[in-house]
């Protein structure tokens, strides 16, 4: 065997084993969308991940919902048919992110705006058994083999069907959050009732129509205690919504959870969720 041989073997064995137990950290980008409601314009209000197909080369926009227990594409024809049939003949595919289980949601339309598609919403069920760390610094995400604890402020990880509680702190209580991505909007949303109890007593009540199950209901917004805390005081809330719904309230007793928490308290963050070891955490 002559040297030349010998030494593309060597390389070859020493850059398969490298490979082996190199510890690849997947990152997708996060895109945003803003909204504006009751002409008060918000940033930030949904999150989107750029999604790609099998042989397809475009880029659909699928809205990251960790409050969704699974994971659908919209209905209608706005994709390229030969990915719409792929996704019509079985549930699970392989996309640019991982494999995803979709269901399909009729009741949602796909929508081209900007010269974007977005077609469905990824839910908590993609993150089954994956380290997730949540970089709002610099908008990405990163799916993880691992990690140093060190690097972390760490929790215990308690789940909703599936779902990532976050724990609020009064002096008197803790009450359990489902963190939600799909509801940017709200910093916290809870019931009427435990609103009362968390908003700042004199505070100005700002009122802004909202839709939602397909009605218009009132939704109201004001500043929390000064007492309420999150993750060690480490992320700051500053107001907290009630929806004059009381489907919503229902709801959240119905999984036992308080409300909701979304975004919005997290973008000077990096947040961690470890559905491996159930630890949840952020980024010293």
């Amino acid at each position: 065997m002559n040297s030349r041989i010998k030494f593309r073997m060597l390389f070859y064995f020493m850059l398969f084993n490298s490979i082996g137990f190199t510890q690849i950290v997947q990152t997708i980008p996060i895109s945003w969308s803003n909204d504006t409601l009751n002409g008060v314009f918000f940033e930030k209000t949904a999150m989107h991940l750029p999604v790609r197909f099998l042989d397809d080369t475009t880029y659909y926009y699928f809205q990251l919902d960790t409050g969704s227990e699974e994971s659908f594409f919209y209905s209608g024809n706005l994709m390229k048919p030969e990915t719409l049939n792929l996704l019509n003949k079985s549930d699970t595919i392989q996309t640019s992110i991982g494999k995803l289980h979709f269901a399909k949601l009729e009741t949602q339309k796909m929508m081209n705006e900007n010269g974007r598609i977005y077609c469905g919403t990824i839910g908590s069920d993609f993150f089954d058994a994956k380290i997730v760390e949540i970089d709002y610094l610099n908008q990405e995400i990163h799916i993880l083999p691992s990690y140093s604890s060190k690097n972390y402020k760490l929790d215990s990880l308690k789940l909703s069907f599936g779902r990532p509680i976050i724990s609020i702190q009064t002096p008197t209580n803790n009450y359990d959050f489902m963190f939600d991505t799909g509801s940017s909007l709200f910093e916290l949303w809870t019931s009427k009732k435990l609103w009362k109890k968390m908003k700042e007593p004199n505070g100005e009540v700002l009122e802004f129509p909202i839709n939602s199950w397909g009605i218009l209901n009132s939704a109201y917004r004001a500043n929390v205690r000064s007492s309420i805390t999150c993750m060690h005081s480490e992320v700051e809330i500053q107001t907290i919504w009630y929806n004059s719904n009381k489907q919503f309230a229902k709801e959240f007793k119905s999984i036992d959870i308080a409300g909701i928490i979304g975004n919005k308290s997290f973008l000077n963050q990096i947040l961690l969720i470890d559905f491996q070891n159930m630890k949840i955490g952020l980024k010293k």
